[in-house]
């Protein structure tokens, strides 16, 4: 008996000590437990999903003592379109005693150009923002009175279709903005496992090279001025898959305030003959400027400038699966045109019309127009001075004007094919030069 008593009180200390302990099963107990077991909500930072904005001062250059230099900063862009951009250039460097720094401030457009009033070397830094306010990281361009690096162009990336193909490198458009003469190297920094391509001749301006496997080719190019200043690097890909496409914005163009002006991306293509979609957009406008694309997604989409001042537009290109890099134009709305700058809009209409094989870069027959383009705004806020007309007689009509002097393309010319076209665009240059030099006395 007393043995089955102990045990009795054993089973009620048990099973006090189960309820005691959450077993039982209460509304209000189970959300209670319900609660205590649930993981804290961590306290997550919220990510900024835009992304900085990308910055190109242009390519280094030599100037003359005394003569403007006009640094171009229209191939910067914003990946996520937040537009248009503000830019924010500073002489960070010159020579001892000039005066070029103060000529600097506050300039905030999209080109922008300083007397080299002393010889030596110019560093300039570009900073851009997006509309949200996030800024790029800085780059720099050196402007010299005396030598400038080459630069090196490898040529467009290529689509192999096939093994033992013979594959054709052209760096022939590499060149010295000095007009020095240059020389060339060549090397495979990467190509397929297995594959023993080597190049033919490692300093030819067009070397070839026979790709024995598929896969993919990098090939570099430096070139050397005869100074021994080395250019940097640049690649070229050859590969039996998908190559980006390359986005063509058109020429530059002089347009009246409230015209129509179209563009064109119609020379855009992809090496693996793909279809291409096209996004448009303007990346800078003068102040207070509420214009707008229209068909910013064909092939030639229209705006109306709404302010005088440079409006840039860029264009990248899709072939389905890879983006292009993009490119730009720039579009100057003139308020008027006066004899001069109609000269100066019939200049730049005509070197657009040339053929890219009229010049020694393909990337100089936009480099050259746009010099024109910032000679004609400084006309219109500023007048004559004679700054502008040294800058157009050298820095445009000596990039031209060798054909029509000499018979022949010199060193400093970036045309260097001399036929009628070339002659009737150096003409309206030569027109220009001459009503200049009428308002100076």
């Amino acid at each position: 008996m007393s043995k089955t008593i102990l045990n009795l009180l054993m089973a009620s200390l048990l099973l006090i000590f189960v309820a005691g302990c959450g077993g039982g099963g209460g509304g209000s107990d189970s959300a209670t437990n319900t609660s205590s077991n649930t993981s804290p909500i961590p306290n997550v930072e919220p990510t900024d999903s835009n992304l900085a904005p990308v910055a190109n001062a242009g390519a280094d250059q030599t100037v003359p003592v005394g003569s403007l230099a006009t640094l171009d900063g229209t191939g910067s862009y914003d990946p996520d379109n937040n537009t248009p951009l503000t830019y924010e250039w500073e002489i960070t460097s010159t020579p001892d005693g000039s005066n070029a720094v103060s000529s600097a401030s506050d300039s905030s457009e999209s080109t922008f150009d300083f007397e080299a009033d002393l010889p030596g070397d110019y560093m300039i830094k570009l900073v851009v923002t997006d509309s949200l306010g996030k800024a790029s990281d800085s780059v720099y361009v050196k402007v010299s009175t005396s030598n400038s690096m080459p630069i090196a162009d490898a040529g467009d990336d290529q689509f192999l279709s096939e093994t033992y193909t013979a594959v054709q490198l052209d760096g022939s458009t590499s060149f010295d903005p000095d007009g020095d003469p240059i020389t060339y190297a060549w090397s495979i920094t990467s190509k397929p496992p297995y594959s023993e391509a080597t190049l033919d001749d490692p300093t030819a301006a067009k070397p070839t090279f026979e790709a024995d496997s598929l896969g993919t080719y990098v090939i570099e190019l430096t070139v050397t001025d005869d100074k021994g200043i080395e250019s940097f690097p640049d690649e070229v890909v050859v590969t039996s898959e998908n190559v980006k496409p390359v986005a063509d914005a058109g020429g530059n163009q002089i347009v009246l305030l409230g015209d129509i002006v179209e563009l064109d991306g119609s020379g855009s293509y992809d090496a693996n003959g793909n279809d291409l979609t096209y996004s448009w957009n303007i990346t800078s406008t003068p102040k207070h400027s509420l214009t707008e694309l229209i068909n910013s997604e064909t092939v030639n989409p229209t705006f109306t400038p709404d302010v005088w001042g440079f409006y840039t537009v860029s264009l990248v290109v899709n072939d389905g699966s890879l983006d292009s890099e993009p490119d730009s134009a720039t579009i100057l709305a003139a308020e008027y045109l006066d004899p001069f700058l109609a000269a100066l809009t019939n200049a730049v209409h005509f070197i657009n019309e040339l053929d890219d094989s009229y010049f020694n870069n393909p990337n100089n027959k936009d480099a050259l127009t746009l010099k024109i383009l910032v000679i004609a705004k400084n006309y219109i806020e500023d007048g004559y001075s004679d700054a502008m007309f040294v800058k157009l007689r050298d820095d445009v009509a000596g990039k031209m004007d060798g054909c029509d002097r000499d018979g022949g393309p010199d060193g400093n010319d970036w045309i260097i094919k001399c036929d009628d076209d070339q002659h009737l665009a150096y003409s309206y240059i030569v027109e220009a030069l001459t009503l200049l030099a009428g308002m100076s006395s």
